[in-house]
């Protein structure tokens, strides 16, 4: 929905605060392109507890004067293709201290055109993982503007990113 839109355009990053007003790990900057715009996270127990907050606590910062520069700036023009997307989740068990970013341009770089998005739905980091791993879930969208794809026709580039993934010598591909 609108919160894809969003994070398409201006791309939160996870980002480990050593305050301890947050939360670890539920902190992220708000970039366009390499450009910071603001910054959003999770209060931590301890101070919700200290001003007696019930429920989760989030603050956000945002410099509506980059934010009003950037959406001025000229977009490209994407015609909707008429033909069905394909969607395909992948799992990856990665170190806690490498980015999500760091995921996600891998996921892009090595699915080739018919990569029309890729969106991180989960973030995981529990006692059920290796000590310090977390797992970051995605969903891939294929589409092609030609045709109606196959399953063969986009196994072929999932198969192509999980091989760029497993490469990675810490990183390993969930199967389900």
């Amino acid at each position: 929905g609108i919160s894809n839109i969003w994070t398409d355009e201006y791309q939160p990053t996870p980002e480990d605060s050593k305050s301890v007003i947050w939360h670890h790990g539920k902190t992220a900057e708000i970039k366009v392109g390499n450009e910071e715009i603001g910054f959003l996270g999770e209060i931590s127990n301890k101070v919700r507890d200290s001003y007696k907050i019930k429920g989760t606590a989030v603050l956000f910062d945002i410099d509506f004067e980059k934010l009003s520069r950037a959406a001025s700036e000229e977009h490209e023009y994407r015609p909707i293709s008429r033909f069905p997307a394909a969607i395909r989740d992948i799992a990856v068990l990665i170190p806690r201290e490498i980015r999500m970013a760091e995921v996600l341009n891998k996921i892009e770089s090595e699915g080739g055109d018919l990569v029309r998005d890729v969106d991180l739905f989960d973030i995981y980091e529990g006692e059920e993982l290796p000590e310090g791993k977390k797992n970051l879930a995605f969903h891939i969208i294929f589409q092609s503007g030609d045709k109606t794809l196959s399953s063969e026709e986009v196994d072929e580039p999932q198969e192509k990113i999980i091989k760029a993934l497993e490469k990675e010598p810490q990183w390993q591909v969930r199967k389900q």
